[in-house]
Parts: structure tokens; C-alpha cells; sequence
């Protein structure tokens, strides 16, 4: 696992946890907090911002790299090139939405968001998937 915050802000880069009160305390006037973590040859690469009105973190990344699937038909193993948009928020826990249209919300734990969890979970997700070899 490699993982930096590309940043001053911050001081510990080997750590893949930023506490939720550290980003609203760094992005509070509208700034954005680039992060990079990598895990497995995947790059997880983006910004985390302030969604004031709700008390959200706006995650905006692009996972790039190779992956290995399995198809679906054949059984064998190949490589996908990998790379996605990811544009979504983070909660400081369970979250009520009575109103708003948040279809996307990871809920985070502790307190923190775990970045390197949120990249093993997209590839995840991508791995569980109907892949088909070309």
C-alpha cells in the first residue's frame, strides 16, 4: 500500500486515515485536499471538498491501473486496464437524508475516512461484477 496527501497540511503521509475535523479544518474556505493512495497496482487519485449544507465530504477521484478478472464464460484469468471516474460523499457516520437527492454516500466510521478501504472496496465492486474477456 502507497499513499501520500499531496499536501504540506498534513504531516503523517504513510497514513491512510484523515479524521473528518482535519478536512473541514483544511478545506473550511473552499479549498480542495488532493490525496493519492495505491493498493494492489490500482491509483486512487483525487480531492476531497466540503459539501457545507450537509456536513459532507465530497470525494472526487480516478482510479487508474490493472486489475485481474475473471470471465465470466471461460473462467480465465485476464488483466482490465482500469480507469474511472469516482464522484461521491462521505458521511461522519450514519447520515438522515429527508430531503436532498444523495444517492451516493459511503458512511464512514471513527470518526475517519479510510481511503485505502474505499480503494480495496471499488476494486471490490469492480472484481464482483460480469466480466467477459475480449
Amino acid at each position: 500500500m502507497h499513499f501520500s496527501l499531496l499536501t504540506e497540511k498534513f504531516i503523517d503521509y504513510r497514513m491512510s486515515k484523515i479524521p473528518f475535523s482535519k478536512v473541514f479544518q483544511v478545506c473550511k474556505n473552499g479549498e480542495k485536499l488532493p490525496f493519492r493512495v495505491e493498493l494492489e497496482g490500482v491509483v486512487l487519485e483525487g480531492f476531497l471538498s466540503l459539501k457545507n449544507a450537509l456536513g459532507l465530504v465530497r470525494l472526487e477521484a480516478l482510479l487508474k491501473g490493472q486489475t485481474p478478472l475473471v470471465c465470466d464464460l471461460s473462467g480465465e484469468t485476464y488483466f482490465q486496464n482500469l480507469n474511472e471516474v469516482l464522484d461521491f460523499y462521505l458521511s461522519d457516520g450514519v447520515i438522515s437524508l429527508e430531503s436532498g437527492n444523495f444517492s451516493d454516500i459511503v458512511e464512514c466510521e471513527s470518526g475517519m475516512i479510510d481511503l485505502e478501504e474505499i480503494l480495496r472496496s471499488e476494486l471490490e465492486m469492480i472484481r464482483c461484477d460480469y466480466h467477459i474477456k475480449n
